[in-house]
């Protein structure tokens, strides 16, 4: 007698032809997918070996007909005889219950009775993973077709010993990656029903994963992102590439790289949104060249960052790759071009004839040194006193000052005390037409 899916069956007649073909399923133009050696234990009612039968001669065999979706045969094989190749036993996929014990362990129990379990030890760790692979695949779309060709629902019991064979059948890494790689798939052919399994079959194990979408969702192809640049005093602006698939940590990560500003200090505005770190750029709208940003740096004080951390991170950062979330083809590089810096104005616009500032300028255009460095309170120097920066009376724009004429459009650098009674007038007007707005 051999044991057969679910019950006692008649013993196949062996043929006598020396193929691997041979045995009543086979002769059924059944595909075999893979056959790998095997020692067995069982644990059942009758032994499942022939007497003679040595584990060198044992072969476990997955197969499939291709004429009926979801039908899979697990059988055992004895190759011992010269000549003959004979089936011990018997199985139809969707009627066992398998389980990775270890790399070269598997166990199989079958769902009905008699319950019979059977442990099969592999030789090689890369047939068993190779062996692991191609059963739960085929376990898996066994019990799909078996789900969705039932004319009823399944009952509690059912749905328990699904769940249960589930939750046995991924208890390793490999299997657990491909489960996830299956979910990528069925999500991507929208298949919601094979992707609800595959969902719950991962939530069982409390897998932890990480789900964004594919770089294929995204615009292509590099573009130039215009960010404004401001701090607590100045401001300037930016030309940064990007990637619309980046995230917003990646892009910190870059500027970070580029232009030395820490991370920490970082607050990305785009859309009126405060940038979070896991998004992409492109779910805020950055799909163009030419799309804008504004970055505002806070102080190191305020993002707690001390000298000792931010030098620490500036040299890690420069030994990992870079974190464009680009193709490994395109070529790494800084760019430290800027346009000219902005105005204080409302409009936000720059002129043609803006002159261009390298990294020097830029770190002294946003104090970077007080910026990033300093974790103790600034104190204040004998210059501060008697030096100030001017605002120009023409376009607004903060001087330095030791400049004797505005940065951006020359003008002549006004008489403090004249200055001073300008801005007060200024503000008075300002005012005055905010309250007449509010009143008509």
């Amino acid at each position: 007698m051999a044991l057969s899916s679910g019950g006692w069956g008649k013993p196949p007649v062996p043929a006598p032809s020396p193929s691997v073909h041979s045995g009543p399923e086979l002769a059924n133009c059944n595909t075999v997918l893979m056959s790998v050696r095997v020692s067995v234990c069982h644990s059942g009612i009758r032994p499942l070996c022939l007497p003679g039968a040595s584990d060198e001669a044992l072969r476990l065999q997955l197969s499939m007909d291709p004429s009926k979706s979801g039908e899979f045969r697990l059988a055992l094989r004895d190759i011992s005889g010269s000549g003959r190749s004979v089936f011990i036993a018997e199985f139809d996929l969707r009627s066992v219950q398998y389980e990775i014990k270890s790399p070269c362990l598997h166990e199989m129990r079958l769902a009905t009775p008699p319950h019979d379990c059977i442990r099969f030890n592999f030789r090689c760790d890369l047939e068993a993973e190779q062996w692991a692979t191609v059963v739960m695949s085929s376990l898996r779309e066994a019990h799909r077709v078996a789900v969705n060709s039932s004319p009823h629902p399944m009952d509690d019991q059912q749905q328990h010993a699904a769940a249960a064979l589930e939750q046995r059948s991924t208890a390793s890494l490999p299997l657990t990656e491909e489960l996830c790689l299956e979910l990528a798939r069925a999500i991507e052919a929208g298949d919601s029903q094979g992707a609800a399994q595959h969902a719950s079959a991962l939530a069982r194990q409390k897998a932890v994963l990480t789900i964004q979408l594919s770089e294929k969702s995204y615009a292509e192809g590099e573009i130039s992102l215009s960010v404004a640049v401001e701090d607590i005093s100045s401001s300037c602006c930016v030309t940064v590439k990007v990637f619309p698939h980046m995230t917003v940590a990646a892009l910190k990560q870059q500027v970070f790289l580029e232009y030395g500003f820490h991370p920490r200090v970082q607050r990305w505005v785009i859309g009126q949104c405060l940038c979070t770190e896991p998004r992409s750029l492109a779910s805020y709208g950055v799909q163009r060249d030419g799309d804008t940003a504004y970055l505002y740096l806070v102080s190191a004080r305020h993002a707690r960052l001390t000298r000792q951390l931010f030098q620490q991170d500036q040299e890690g950062a420069h030994l990992t790759p870079p974190p464009s979330n680009g193709p490994l083809s395109q070529d790494w590089r800084g760019y430290s071009t800027l346009p000219s810096r902005l105005s204080r104005n409302t409009q936000g616009s720059t002129g043609s004839g803006a002159e261009r500032l390298g990294m020097s300028e830029i770190r002294d255009a946003l104090n970077l040194e007080t910026l990033q460095l300093n974790d103790k309170p600034d104190k204040p120097s004998k210059a501060s006193k008697t030096q100030t920066e001017w605002a120009c009376p023409s376009c607004t724009f903060i001087n330095k000052p030791t400049r004797p004429g505005c940065e951006i459009c020359s003008t002549a650098r006004p008489d403090s005390r004249k200055h001073s009674r300008i801005q007060q007038e200024k503000g008075r007007r300002e005012e005055e037409g905010e309250i007449s707005a509010l009143i008509s």
